[in-house]
């Protein structure tokens, strides 16, 4: 047909060139010629739009005509293949799919398959690993749609996929973090310990088929596969279990931090284990970190930490401290969203620092609460607040290039005051005493985290004694700094260690006020009854664990859930309290304990944190009671053995 088309094109042409010519000579043949082509134009073009049918038609019925040769060829292939309408249902199949699929919808071996939006799509059917290519087939001239689907074999693309998955090499680093604290010990087993310590690695790699080699005291790198490293997760890294056990000739443990990269390169894993080293020992170390991706899987990590005895990282820290902000402009003092006076004391303690550097320091609080209500009063009064306290809105509009922002009591961005301010600087500096999140603040010019402080007031009481020999804060700052240390050691009985006490002392001998910071403390009559009755509700279980909810309608909701928390673990059997608080967009718990269980990596997987006394969380989308029901479901399993040691000398709160 294709060979007479052109001709027939051409014949309606030629008699409308022929009628042209005539009807300039006799316009009456002239006329009768132009008809003739219109007449022969018309029945070509019906013509044509005939074949055109019979073709479309053919191609239409291709598949299911068994008669023609092409269907007898897509019929025999050994790819499978078939037409369906748009609800799955199978039109057509070939024998190659028929062998491995009888059924009569796609959507039983493809639940997610949507016959309108198709994709490339994965199944298992027996045995074999298929890759599921769909495409629409164009029927112009019908309403009825189809779709032609293959499947393409991909079990043994998928088989050496696998084994490269699983023989990926990724890097392992195990360090002993505790190596210098038991180095001080003269009783210390030092080279003993080490070839232990090197030991376990050793049959830890022969074990699993990797290599390690020492490149320096106590610090070990490996190269595993990645099927191996799985398996270390399923046994939740008993390494971390083994060291402890080893004799050190003190009374200390040894205390060992695992941190696996996992990346495509070995370089890359290398660079991920490192990273994951550090958010190890940011949370206290004794645990193990798996890097992938962007995600972080936590094991161990379940016990407190021996007081660290050295003071030199806070000296280096107190110096550079002072550079800093002798080379900057203005210093701008951050901490969390509703404070408390942990916060607040540090706060004041560094704008101390700042003040006797001769620079401008501000205080960033947008919003005022209970908790720091009388410091905030008595600030008013000494016209300090006026002086020093900034909002978020007019930080930002304050700050300039060369300023310094100084967080204290928190390393996660989004739950500071302002976290806009973090973008608009570059000189950043954090002081922190909690447990390294995920999420943390990354590349600050300077940080001092040590999760075994009691407090962030603590810490900034180290810095100010070794800031400079003539610091002297005033009366009100060493109360605001003091009142922090007892709010998060709850008036010195948790999380004290003997550097708590010297910090209390140095406070002391420098005017701390102890009936302000009793003042401090004080609930009015309202709030009194309404932790009262949160305690009276709470639901104690035979586990020893208490979780209440506050009742709505109560002004500073949050401070209440806390002090509830508090008041439960003085309840006798109570090893851990969780309080919930509905704040509107979110349920606020938090979680308190003595030690017996480990609130913080409860508290962890819902996306909060803390220590293992004391931690916090916010769920979103959820019911108090919801809320309540999914917290009592992540309790049992934290339930450990190893989460009942206790440690002399702790030091490692919220």
């Amino acid at each position: 047909m294709k060979r007479y088309r052109g001709v027939l094109i051409f014949l309606p042409v030629a008699l409308l060139a022929l009628a042209g010519a005539v009807f300039y000579y006799d316009q009456i043949l002239g006329y009768v010629c132009l008809g003739a082509a219109i007449f022969v134009t018309l029945v070509v073009a019906l013509l044509l739009m005939g074949v055109a049918r019979r073709q479309q038609r053919l191609m239409d019925t291709v598949f299911a005509d068994n008669g023609t040769a092409a269907s007898e060829l897509i019929r025999k292939v050994d790819i499978p293949v078939l037409l369906m309408d748009m609800n799955g249902k199978i039109v057509w199949r070939n024998d190659a799919l028929a062998a491995v699929f009888e059924g009569k919808n796609v959507l039983e071996v493809l639940p997610n398959f949507k016959p309108s939006q198709p994709t490339v799509q994965q199944i298992l059917l027996a045995g074999t690993n298929f890759q599921v290519m769909t495409m629409p087939v164009r029927r112009p001239n019908t309403r009825k749609k189809l779709l032609f689907q293959y499947w393409l074999d991909r079990t043994e693309a998928a088989h050496y996929q696998r084994l490269y998955t699983e023989q990926m090499p990724y890097v392992m680093l195990v360090y002993m973090d505790n190596y210098e604290e038991l180095a001080g010990d003269r009783q210390f087993h030092g080279t003993a310990v080490l070839a232990e310590v090197e030991r376990l690695v050793a049959e830890l790699c022969r074990r699993t088929g990797g290599i390690y080699c020492r490149y320096e005291n106590g610090r070990f790198l490996c190269v595993l596969e990645a099927s191996e490293v799985g398996k270390l997760e399923k046994e939740k890294f008993q390494l971390l279990e083994q060291a402890r056990h080893l004799d050190t000739g003190t009374t200390a443990t040894v205390s060992l931090s695992v941190a696996v990269g996992m990346a495509p390169r070995i370089a890359q894993s290398e660079e991920g284990a490192r990273t994951a080293m550090e958010l190890a020992l940011g949370r206290g170390g004794d645990q193990a970190v798996v890097r992938e991706g962007a995600d972080y899987r936590f094991y161990g990590g379940k016990k407190q930490q021996d007081a660290r005895q050295s003071r030199v990282k806070m000296r280096l820290f107190a110096k550079a401290l002072r550079q800093l902000i002798e080379g900057g402009g203005d210093v701008f003092i951050m901490g969390h969203k509703n404070p408390d006076m942990d916060c607040l004391g540090a706060a004041l303690g560094v704008a101390t620092c700042v003040e006797h550097t001769r620079m401008r320091p501000f205080i960033v609080l947008s919003e005022r609460n209970d908790a720091t209500a009388d410091a905030l009063a008595e600030m008013d009064r000494m016209g300090l607040s006026e002086r020093i306290l900034v909002t978020g809105p007019q930080a930002l509009e304050m700050v300039k290039p060369n300023s310094v922002v100084v967080v204290v009591d928190t390393q996660r961005p989004m739950i500071t005051d302002c976290p806009a301010l973090l973008e608009r600087v570059e000189k950043l500096v954090i002081i922190d005493h909690h447990r390294r999140s995920a999420d943390y603040i990354d590349n600050p010019t300077l940080h001092y985290l040590e999760s075994r402080a009691s407090s962030a007031s603590e810490m900034v009481t180290e810095v100010i004694q070794y800031y400079d020999e003539s610091v002297r804060p005033d009366s009100f700052v060493c109360s605001a700094l003091l009142a922090g240390i007892e709010l998060d050691t709850k008036q010195f009985v948790f999380n004290v260690g003997s550097r708590t006490f010297e910090a209390a002392g140095y406070l002391r001998r420098n005017g701390a006020d102890l009936n302000l910071v009793k003042t401090l403390f004080q609930n009015d009559f309202e709030s009194f009854v309404n932790v009262a009755r949160t305690v009276q509700n709470a639901d104690v279980g035979p586990d020893g664990i208490a979780i209440a909810s506050c009742e709505r309608g109560i002004d500073d909701v949050q401070l209440i859930a806390a002090r509830a928390a508090d008041e439960l673990l003085k309840v006798k059997g109570v090893k851990a309290a969780f309080t919930l608080a509905d704040m509107g967009e979110f349920i606020n718990i938090s979680g308190r304990s003595y030690g017996l269980v480990n609130v913080q990596l409860i508290l962890e997987q819902l996306g909060g944190g803390g220590h293992l006394n004391m931690a916090g969380a916010q769920v979103y989308g959820k019911t108090l009671a919801e809320a309540a029901g999914l917290l009592r479901s992540l309790i049992r399993p934290q339930e450990l053995p190893e989460g009942t040691e206790t440690q002399t000398d702790p030091q490692g709160g919220n």
